[in-house]
């Protein structure tokens, strides 16, 4: 298994600061509401990283620390480019009924400090003849602003969704940044060697930066799996290129594998 971690430090004359919230479960579920902690091996699952992690009890969620970038809801933030990621158990030998599914959705808020809109990884498991990956068992993610079942589903072939046939922990990551001047979203999943799986970029031209302000939730927001098990959450800030001038550390934003 191994960690993704982005490294961010902002130094001042006095300080050092780590903007970033993370809880890989090994002590609490702080940050989370309510996840059930678990330790490694429970359910025949080793956990992505260290002894413990948690599983989906309902529809659970994080506010990343807090929303706007820790300032709170309802306050006025200013955007700055940030990446959520979880990981993700997928059993593709589980057992589950065909066509059970799960979401994950990253949100942002407005400018104001109020929600704007929902970035969700649609999931679910297949066994069927139809779509990708077809007569096999998989995971069909696809990625969208709406959940499951009632506005989206993982198969949809407008969005295109992909199969995921070998069982392992999968890393979905939100990357959200200004691209001239329009919010942009890369929804990026990778298995648990650090490869990439796929990634969906999604914009709206009315999401204009300048209305655009901080993070708001993590959220499993639809949720068919009996013990979803996941792992290894994190929000991390991107810290601006005049920021990594000054430090002189040129491309900061780091991925760390670890076995």
């Amino acid at each position: 298994m191994r960690i993704r971690c982005i490294l961010l430090v902002l130094c001042t004359a006095t300080s050092v600061v780590w903007a970033n919230f993370s809880n890989g479960f090994e002590t609490d579920i702080d940050g989370w509401f309510t996840p059930v902690r678990v330790a490694s091996g429970t359910g025949s699952v080793v956990s992505a990283d260290g002894s413990y992690h948690a599983t989906v009890d309902g529809t659970d969620y994080t506010k990343w620390g807090d929303y706007n970038y820790g300032a709170g809801g309802g306050v006025a933030t200013t955007f700055q480019e940030y990446i959520t990621s979880v990981d993700i158990f997928l059993d593709v030998d589980g057992g589950f009924d065909n066509d059970t599914r799960f979401d994950f959705d990253s949100a942002i808020n407005d400018s104001s400090g109020n929600f704007r809109r929902d970035f969700i990884f649609n999931g679910g498991f297949y066994n069927d003849d139809s779509g990708p990956g077809a007569n096999t068992n998989r995971f069909v993610i696809s990625a969208s602003n709406n959940s499951q079942p009632g506005s989206a589903y993982a198969k949809n072939p407008d969005k295109t969704p992909i199969a995921i046939s070998a069982t392992g922990w999968y890393t979905f990551e939100h990357h959200f940044y200004d691209d001239a001047g329009v919010l942009t979203v890369d929804m990026s999943i990778y298995d648990s060697a650090s490869s990439l799986v796929n990634t969906w970029t999604l914009s709206d031209t009315s999401d204009l930066i300048a209305g655009i302000g901080g993070n708001r939730y993590g959220w499993f927001d639809y949720n068919q799996f009996e013990a979803l098990a996941f792992d290894n959450t994190s929000l991390t800030i991107v810290p601006e290129p005049a920021t990594l001038a000054l430090l002189g550390l040129g491309a900061l934003v780091l991925r760390k594998r670890r076995a």
